[in-house]
């Protein structure tokens, strides 16, 4: 071969090895490129991802203060709502608390039937125990209410209807007297034993016929029966003497009550934990007259 085809024999040998370390460069750039790109895919992946978690984490702080907001909302608008109602109920004069359109025990004013004028006054209406409806006379809890008290103040109440009290004997007159009532005694030592006694009728008289007791009905319970011995009895007080016995009742169990020859009921007698006569007391209990540490009376129209 001559010396000039072995030189371009070489040439085109050198071009085309040229040609293939460009090619291999280029396949080298584009596993860079192809590998530089699957790397982005999955770094922006990534952080879309992270973006993603962070909207629906921000959605959802968005929703629930939305949601507390909305909540706090509505429960102010129902508590507006219920002051409003409660409002209108203590402005409102009701017949007797089986009247009140609430089931929410509190303090209401009644104006009660009568053939005179009847000037409207508030009481407090036990709206849970006992189906509800019921006029509250005489609540002890907690001693805090001296109840050694003398005739006027029996007639007239005395107290703190939310707290401890007596209604007042013209007012439970007032009520008895012109419609059908029952009672019911609630009762509890100062273990937290709990007993009631029930009567299907209840009526007081005047204070002209000193508040006598002129209806105590059938008995229902389990406290034991013991105000049909009471029956017919007026009130005395401790300067208002009314009793059958020889002493004066009120005095000798410092306690004002129906008494008859005394009695075996002494519920406005001295709040103690003790047995003794002057206790409050309700003597089937516990066949005794140990004090009892909760004593409440209530009455509810029957017809």
């Amino acid at each position: 071969m001559q010396k000039s085809e072995m030189k371009m024999l070489q040439n085109v040998e050198d071009k085309i090895q040229e040609h293939r370390t460009t090619q291999e460069q280029l396949i080298a750039e584009l596993h860079e490129f192809r590998s530089s790109h699957d790397k982005s895919q999955s770094t922006m992946l990534a952080e879309l991802h992270t973006l993603e978690n962070r909207v629906a984490l921000n959605l959802s702080e968005v929703y629930k203060r939305n949601q507390e907001n909305i909540n706090a909302a509505l429960h102010k608008i129902d508590k507006d709502i219920g002051d409003v109602l409660k409002y209108h109920h203590k402005q409102t004069f009701f017949p007797s608390c089986k009247d009140v359109p609430s089931n929410e025990s509190g303090t209401y004013r009644i104006r009660v039937k009568t053939d005179g004028v009847s000037v409207p006054f508030e009481v407090y209406c036990e709206q849970k125990s006992f189906g509800g409806g019921w006029i509250v006379f005489q609540y002890r809890f907690d001693g805090s209410l001296d109840f050694y008290r003398d005739w006027n103040e029996f007639r007239d109440g005395f107290g703190d209807l939310n707290k401890e009290f007596w209604l007042g004997l013209e007012k439970v007159h007032q009520i008895t007297s012109g419609r059908k009532h029952e009672l019911i005694v609630e009762l509890k030592d100062f273990e937290g034993t709990y007993k009631y006694a029930r009567y299907d009728t209840f009526e007081i008289g005047s204070e002209s016929d000193q508040y006598d007791l002129k209806h105590i009905g059938n008995y229902s319970g389990t406290a034991g029966e013991k105000m049909s011995h009471n029956k017919g009895s007026k009130f005395s007080t401790k300067d208002r003497d009314n009793d059958e016995f020889g002493g004066q009742c009120a005095r000798l169990y410092e306690g004002a009550w129906w008494h008859f020859s005394c009695t075996a009921v002494n519920l406005n007698g001295r709040y103690i934990n003790d047995e003794d006569h002057k206790a409050m007391f309700w003597y089937d209990f516990k066949d005794s007259a140990q004090g009892l540490s909760y004593s409440r009376m209530m009455i509810r129209e029957l017809e």
